[in-house]
């Protein structure tokens, strides 16, 4: 359900001013949305840091380890 928008019009404005708040369904998506992003990142951490170790495992010095790294 809708949240009523509240008037933050400033004084003198020629323009009316409303904040509308997000619904308690628009903050659950959001949410769910931003949990979504940070198991992506983690999982690509994950995956980089694997890769790098592999590689550190053929032969690769600290120094071209640290090239791929940027």
């Amino acid at each position: 359900m809708p949240k009523q928008a509240i008037d933050i019009t400033p004084a003198g404005s020629a323009v009316p001013v409303y904040l509308e708040e997000p619904t308690d369904a628009e903050i659950a998506q959001r949410q769910t949305e931003a949990t979504a992003q940070a198991a992506a990142k983690t999982a690509r951490e994950t995956v980089r840091t694997s890769a790098l170790a592999k590689l550190a495992a053929l032969g690769l010095t600290e120094e071209e380890l640290a090239t791929l790294s940027v």
